[in-house]
């Protein structure tokens, strides 16, 4: 982490300058529209900012097709623009000039608050024309070819920034730190501007304090620190993904790609005659017929209740199976879940360690940590094992999710006249 503050190369986990300079401080009023773009979810929110707790927000989901997740720039950034008009023509709102945040959760080289250059595409978009460009400039494009439609792009972030974000709005100034743990796995933090030496503020017009680094941890590994503790079945969901030896954090924590590791165990286990008495599951060896919301349901039980394990079992067409079968199933689950919880604490401790703080509120979010049953559990006793006895950490439920933060954001831009 230090060495990616440091050096724009080298550090396999880039330490991304953000440009946002703050956190809301509560003294937000008015209306702000958020964009959020990740994975097959389009979301816009409309947040109500007028000193009501919580604030009060109004959100519409849109589904991406999957010919738009691998078709053109033009055809993605159409529909962006398309859902919007129908999201602020449902409000009476088409002509407001309200302030959006835009939440675009793909690695990119930030170059100001409202200006992102696309590096390379995750979560299964796949659009070449839209690599090295701006992503702000080419929804700024659309939105002009619509015409119709009068908004202000005050802000672009990925998601661990607006969850951040919206962790800090509720929580209060002790919560510097945002974890996502979804379908992968980042962080974002409040850094003092000093310490982030590859970055030339002055060069920069950059004149804040402060500013919130996006660490990018899900890389590590990238340069082989992670070789020795990959199993044959970690390097064979790599070997399958769209992005060979990139995201290796994600392939071992994420929701994407937890349940194809479990799926994978399994089948060996059956192969092994540990499993289902060795009798062939077909349905194991097909792709992602183990989906992660499994080991939620299965791990949601009560020791010694297998209602779910036994269902899935029925859904994977097992012909026999029982206790003795549902018992491993749990057990899988639960060392692939808790392998995953220790790397994110052990990745939080570094933070900490860094950041050298005596008392932090740090939220945690995203789909995994939300519905797994006992995942919150699993990291906060990994941390405490992790993090020096003089550091007081509180790890806090950020559901709110990077929607809601992306329009906080906006309004503090909107707030420190950036």
């Amino acid at each position: 982490m230090k060495m990616g503050l440091a050096k724009t190369k080298g550090s396999s986990i880039a330490m991304l300058p953000s440009y946002v300079p703050a956190l809301p401080d509560g003294t937000e009023r008015g209306k702000y529209v958020a964009i959020d773009l990740s994975g097959k979810n389009l979301r816009i929110m409309l947040l109500h900012l007028d000193g009501s707790d919580p604030p009060r927000s109004n959100t519409v989901n849109y589904i991406v097709a999957n010919h738009v997740m691998k078709g053109t720039g033009d055809q993605l950034f159409t529909f962006i623009v398309n859902c919007l008009q129908r999201f602020l023509q449902e409000f009476g709102l088409v002509d407001a000039n309200l302030p959006i945040g835009f939440v675009f959760s793909y690695p990119c080289e930030l170059l100001s608050i409202r200006s992102a250059r696309l590096l390379w595409w995750t979560k299964g978009f796949d659009i070449k024309d839209c690599l090295q460009k701006d992503v702000v400039a080419l929804l700024e494009e659309a939105l002009e070819m619509n015409m119709s439609t009068k908004v202000n792009i005050k802000a672009v972030m990925n998601d661990t920034v607006g969850q951040l974000a919206a962790a800090a709005h509720k929580y209060g100034p002790e919560c510097t730190i945002g974890v996502v743990i979804g379908y992968g796995c980042n962080s974002s933090y409040l850094e003092k501007t000093a310490r982030i030496t590859k970055f030339d503020a002055k060069a920069r017009g950059y004149d804040h304090e402060n500013m919130i680094v996006v660490t990018e941890w899900e890389e590590f590994g990238k340069n082989g620190e992670l070789d020795d503790i990959l199993t044959q079945f970690d390097r064979e969901v790599d070997a399958a993904s769209v992005h060979k030896g990139k995201q290796l954090i994600d392939k071992l924590c994420g929701a994407l790609y937890i349940g194809e590791v479990v799926r994978k165990v399994l089948s060996q286990l059956v192969l092994d005659r540990v499993l289902f008495e060795g009798q062939s599951c077909e349905k194991l060896d097909e792709v992602e017929s183990f989906p992660t919301k499994y080991i939620s349901e299965i791990l949601g039980e009560e020791e010694g209740v297998f209602k779910a394990a036994r269902r899935i079992c029925e859904e994977l067409e097992v012909e026999m199976h029982g206790t003795a079968d549902y018992i491993i199933l749990r057990e899988v689950c639960d060392v692939i879940s808790r392998r995953g919880a220790s790397i994110v604490a052990a990745a939080i401790a570094a933070l900490l360690r860094h950041l050298e703080l005596s008392s932090v509120k740090i939220g945690v979010g995203g789909a995994l940590i939300q519905f797994h049953p006992t995942y919150h559990q699993m990291l906060k006793e990994k941390l405490e094992e992790l993090t020096p006895i003089t550091m007081k950490f509180e790890l806090v439920p950020a559901d709110e999710g990077s929607c809601q933060g992306a329009a906080l954001i906006a309004a503090v831009a909107e707030r420190l006249k950036l």
